[in-house]
C-alpha cells in the first residue's frame, strides 16, 4: 500500500511540476501586447493560463490529499524537459504571434501525453480519484489544442500581410479545412497498418 502511494505521489509531483513550468510563460504571453492585433490569440492564450492555474490547483489539492507536501514537487526528465521547453517559449517571444502559438500547441502536447500517462498511472495502481483527474485535466487541454489548430493558419496570413503585397487571403480559410482533414476519424483510421 506504500509502494502505492509513493508512485501516486511520484507521478502526480511530477504532474504538477510540468503544470507550473509552464504558468510563467503563459502569464507572460498572455500580457504580450502584440496579440492585440489577434483578439482570438489573446482569447485563447488567457484561457490556457486559466485552466493551467485551476489544474495546478486541483493537483496542490489532489497531492496534499495523497499526504504529500504540494509545495515541493519532484523533479524528473519530463518537468526538465518541459523546464527547457517553457524557458525556449519564454525567450523567444519576439518571435511572430504565430511561431508563438506554434510553441504553445508543442508545449500543451507535451502536458497531454503527461496527463494520458498519469491516467493511465492511476488505473493501473487503482487511484480512480487520480485516474479521473488526469482524464478531466487532459480533456481541458484537447479542445485548446484544437483552435490553436485552426487559429494558426489565420494568424500566418495576417503576419505575412505585414510583410507582401502579393498574397491570397483565403488561403488561411483553406488550410484549416484541409489541415483538419488530417485529423478526422476516416484519415485516422486509414492510416492504421
Amino acid at each position: 500500500m506504500s509502494e502505492r502511494r509513493d508512485s501516486l505521489k511520484t507521478y502526480v509531483s511530477d504532474m504538477l511540476a510540468v503544470e507550473r513550468h509552464m504558468l510563467p510563460a503563459f502569464e507572460n504571453q498572455s500580457a504580450d501586447r502584440r496579440l492585440d492585433k489577434f483578439p482570438e490569440a489573446q482569447r485563447l492564450v488567457r484561457a490556457i493560463k486559466s485552466t493551467i492555474q485551476t489544474h495546478i490547483d486541483s493537483l496542490e489539492q489532489h497531492l496534499q490529499g495523497l499526504g504529500n507536501d504540494a509545495s515541493s514537487p519532484i523533479k524528473s526528465a519530463v518537468t526538465a524537459a518541459l523546464g527547457m521547453a517553457a524557458s525556449l517559449i519564454e525567450n523567444m517571444r519576439t518571435d511572430p504571434v504565430s511561431k508563438n502559438l506554434r510553441d504553445d500547441y508543442t508545449v500543451l502536447n507535451l502536458a497531454a501525453i503527461s496527463y494520458t500517462m498519469l491516467h493511465t498511472t492511476g488505473s493501473a495502481l487503482q487511484s480512480e480519484e487520480t485516474a479521473e483527474l488526469a482524464l478531466r485535466h487532459l480533456k481541458d487541454y484537447t479542445p485548446l489544442l484544437t483552435r490553436i489548430n485552426a487559429l494558426v493558419p489565420q494568424v500566418v496570413v495576417n503576419e505575412l500581410a505585414d510583410e507582401t503585397e502579393i498574397l491570397d487571403i483565403s488561403a488561411a480559410e483553406r488550410a484549416v479545412a484541409r489541415t483538419q482533414e488530417a485529423w478526422t476519424h476516416d484519415h485516422l483510421q486509414s492510416a492504421k497498418p
